[in-house]
């Protein structure tokens, strides 16, 4: 069993981080660990007690609380998910975010370009809402293996959540033409997009009958179609870009621009993982096989 662990700092965006966790935690039975990195070990601070309080309902005996002495929090956190065989980092957004935003703060930057687990980062004021059901959960499917493997956890997350699933394809500009050697073909709107949907609809077809779920269609700009589409959704997730470190996180160009924009909590994926979260929730996040 993994862990979840989540990053706090005495702030609003601690609590929504904190907001989150917890209904992850509702929905499995690993440990929690809450994390404070400090740059001064004689400095003075209050205790997490108020931390630990946001988790009520939670068992006491899964909830774990740490102060680490790191001139980085994102490094502490990392190495506290190594350690520990974190599962999931949560963390909040920027105190600069727009209410109701995602916009990942310095830890959650550099927790997004090589965390060796899941990251999640909460919109800013997330906390007001999280008693609403999480009804509607979002993967972004461009056909790529990190792309599968964003399907594979959030087949597992829908499983846990009782929730239905949208399988989101957007159709580009670049999807209609491409060039080789100075000669250009473009193929006809109707054909990529009808190929798309084929292939979204045979993903869809393929998934567990026992989670509940739809292709979605986009065409346009990918980022502000996703996060456009974020606002229908309680949750969505994505996958790291094709290449560098295996089980890293590393967001690429399209993700980057997303995660600045979306409108419900954003989990991006390592690479190289067939099944992230899967040890958050046992059986329930069985590959896609099953």
């Amino acid at each position: 069993m993994s862990t979840i662990l989540i990053g706090v700092d005495a702030s609003e965006r601690s609590t929504d981080a904190l907001a989150f966790g917890r209904r992850l935690a509702e929905i499995c039975n690993s440990p929690v660990l809450l994390a404070r990195a400090i740059t001064n070990a004689g400095r003075l601070c209050r205790p997490l007690s108020s931390e630990r309080d946001s988790l009520n309902g939670i068992d006491s005996s899964r909830v774990t609380v740490r102060t680490v002495v790191s001139p980085s929090p994102a490094r502490a956190l990392h190495e506290l998910a190594e350690t520990e065989r974190a599962e999931i980092i949560i963390v909040g957004s920027s105190h600069t975010s727009s209410v109701g935003r995602v916009t990942p703060g310095s830890t959650g930057e550099c927790l997004l370009q090589g965390a060796p687990c899941a990251v999640a980062v909460v919109p800013h004021g997330y906390r007001t809402r999280a008693d609403e059901p999480v009804q509607r959960i979002g993967v972004a499917y461009d056909g790529s293996e990190q792309a599968m493997a964003a399907v594979a956890g959030a087949v597992g997350l829908a499983r846990a959540f009782g929730a239905e699933l949208e399988v989101i394809g957007v159709v580009t500009a670049k999807s209609y033409g491409s060039s080789a050697a100075g000669v250009g073909y473009f193929a006809r709107p109707e054909d990529v997009e009808r190929n798309v949907r084929e292939s979204l609809d045979t993903l869809v077809a393929g998934l567990p009958v026992d989670v509940t779920a739809e292709s979605v269609l986009l065409a346009g700009d990918p980022a502000q179609l996703l996060a456009e589409r974020s606002g229908e959704l309680d949750l969505m997730i994505a996958g790291s870009r094709g290449y560098g470190p295996l089980r890293s996180v590393l967001v690429g160009r399209v993700t980057d621009r997303l995660m600045r924009m979306a409108f419900c909590p954003m989990i991006i994926v390592p690479r190289g993982t067939d099944v992230p979260l899967r040890a958050l929730f046992g059986a329930t996040a069985s590959n896609m096989a099953n």
